[in-house]
């Protein structure tokens, strides 16, 4: 009994990370919205928030502390964010019956398009008394386009929570997966019905 009391003092109290958390950025569909027709154009997001780069083209996309709190490290991708918020609105979409195409630029004219901006994309270590949270923080705007026209704007900001017990590179990932499902689960409905009514 000692000894695993010893083991979970170490884990929680000394797993002070100094060294960068490297994390893929992947999406599993959530959402299983129908509804949609016809061709969809989708252009490549643009990215608003400011985002460091490390050497390596490695993005700071979030912060490692240890239990006082303090920052230690960075969580980091050499991922595309708005290829990943992008993928993540072709695969929905695609599942609710449009025809995707993405673009690098939406063609003039479109009869349905929809371009995104990324406002911010975090995940923040919070350090519990029992388990290691992470709690990612994403915000992007959606432009929706009808005939070549701006119909509407929607906002949308989403959160992810995951928890172990120790603040690692996997549940950062998870917790940065979930703020996009509940973000596509926010925007899609909200996108089939603009473009359908």
């Amino acid at each position: 009994m000692r000894n695993l009391v010893l083991v979970w003092v170490v884990l929680t109290f000394c797993s002070c990370a100094f060294t960068d958390q490297k994390i893929a950025l992947t999406y599993d569909p959530s959402v299983n919205a129908t509804g949609g027709s016809g061709e969809l154009f989708v252009s490549k997001a643009v990215e608003m928030q400011s985002l460091s780069q490390k050497s390596g083209g490695l993005w700071i996309i979030g912060t490692v502390k240890n239990t006082y709190g303090m920052r230690t490290a960075d969580v980091v991708t050499d991922n595309n964010i708005g290829d990943w918020v992008v993928g993540a609105f072709s695969q929905e979409l695609r599942t609710a019956g449009y025809d995707v195409k993405p673009v690098t630029q939406l063609p003039t004219g479109v009869t349905k398009g929809m371009d995104v901006t990324i406002l911010r994309v975090f995940v923040d270590q919070d350090a519990g008394f029992w388990s290691v949270g992470a709690i990612s923080d994403l915000q992007f705007n959606v432009d929706i386009w009808k005939n070549g026209v701006k119909v509407k704007t929607i906002n949308i900001a989403a959160k992810g929570d995951d928890r172990s017990m120790v603040g690692s590179a996997t549940t950062k990932a998870l917790s940065l997966k979930k703020a996009l499902q509940a973000a596509m689960q926010q925007s899609i409905p909200a996108v089939i019905t603009t473009l359908e009514r």
